[in-house]
């Protein structure tokens, strides 16, 4: 299935700020047409390797140089940094900002926003109390993404019935396993999913806030297992799949058959993710019903377009902008591409993040006559 070619100018339903014009970048002897500072996790984790891909190509791509400063997802080593980048007296074009906590770190951004550089945040949406620091928002639609999980979760559970499952309860029960509370896309997923859900007469009865990685899904998952079994689990939303992946290895653990709906009443619960940063065998095997599509490779080059959209003209025209976050279900990621916003077009397997060694590999167009 051939998605989608995205653009950006979705934020113009949002609050925008009165930006101030940026001075013109000073060209360096080297021909490049500013620097970048970029703030963000270790690349250690898939996602944000997938991230910094693809804004390291971007920027090389738009003739930009570009530090990554990484940090352990641990707010006091990312405001050190911050500090040392002002005691040397760094003087980037842009500062690039992903906080490790989006409320712990406002004092950090706020001295970037203190050097007078232009601050573009990324990932995480800017709080109100952040706004006033950054010149623009690159990166998922948090909300979206998790309303999605919502609603196929809804569909799955439609279709589960009609194939004969019996519910613990009327609707079903439905547990979570989560990104930290402190963390900032945690309270804008989980409103979302439940916005999703609302209406639909599933009992979300409990969730785990372990955090990140397939580990912390594991523990996460086995102890709330342990805390609601006797109610009955129905349904697991994972608000990524690397925590889901965890959750469905404790739950297959404990004795549950993880499926889709086909399986009737050969499965006794069915599982919906999103980021499409788990185990693509989840998917193949039937043993996740879906997904979304975030791509960080697209966020990454998402990222660079609009810094290079305020250095050229001063402003963004849209303070806020979203990297696509389409449904995917189980039977559907193998034929599914999508346009990056460099135009050219990817697979799901080389987009998301789990494990595929050809992460960012193009796909080649079919002649204009076979399309």
């Amino acid at each position: 299935t051939r998605c989608c070619s995205w653009s950006r100018g979705l934020g113009d339903v949002y609050k925008r700020q009165e930006e101030p014009a940026a001075e013109e970048p000073a060209a360096e002897e080297s021909g490049s047409k500013g620097t970048i500072i970029a703030f963000t996790p270790a690349r250690s984790e898939r996602y944000v390797n997938g991230l910094i891909q693809g804004l390291t190509n971007e920027a090389e791509n738009a003739g930009y140089d570009i530090t990554i400063l990484e940090n352990e997802f641990n707010q006091a080593q990312q405001d050190e940094q911050v500090q040392q980048q002002l005691a040397v007296g760094a003087e980037p074009d842009i500062w690039i900002w992903w906080p490790a906590e989006g409320a712990a770190g406002l004092g950090s951004l706020r001295d970037l926003n203190a050097t007078g550089i232009p601050v573009l945040q990324i990932n995480q949406l800017p709080s109100e109390d952040a706004e006033q620091f950054v010149v623009g928002y690159a990166g998922p639609d948090d909300a979206l993404r998790a309303r999605n999980a919502g609603e196929m979760m809804v569909e799955a559970r439609d279709a589960w019935e009609e194939a004969g499952k019996e519910l613990s309860s009327e609707g079903g029960n439905a547990i979570g396993v989560t990104y930290p509370v402190a963390y900032g896309g945690y309270p804008l997923s989980i409103n979302a999913f439940m916005e999703g859900i609302e209406g639909s007469g599933i009992d979300f009865i409990g969730e785990s806030n372990e955090g990140f990685g397939s580990q912390n899904g594991y523990n996460g998952a086995a102890a709330l297992i342990a805390q609601v079994q006797d109610q009955g689990i129905d349904l697991i939303y994972g608000m990524d799949d690397a925590i889901l992946q965890g959750a469905i290895q404790a739950l297959e653990e404990a004795g549950y058959t993880v499926g889709v709906p086909a399986d009737g009443a050969d499965a006794d619960i069915i599982a919906v993710g999103t980021v499409c940063n788990g185990d693509r065998q989840l998917l193949e095997e039937g043993r996740q019903y879906g997904t979304t599509l975030q791509a960080p490779l697209l966020e990454g080059q998402l990222a660079i377009q609009v810094a290079d959209e305020y250095l050229t003209n001063g402003s963004i025209e849209n303070f806020l902008n979203f990297t696509p976050n389409p449904k995917v279900r189980y039977n559907e990621w193998q034929e599914f591409t999508l346009e990056g916003f460099d135009g050219n077009t990817y697979t799901m397997d080389s987009l998301c993040t789990w494990g595929s060694s050809g992460q960012g590999e193009v796909v080649e167009e079919p002649a204009e006559e076979e399309a």
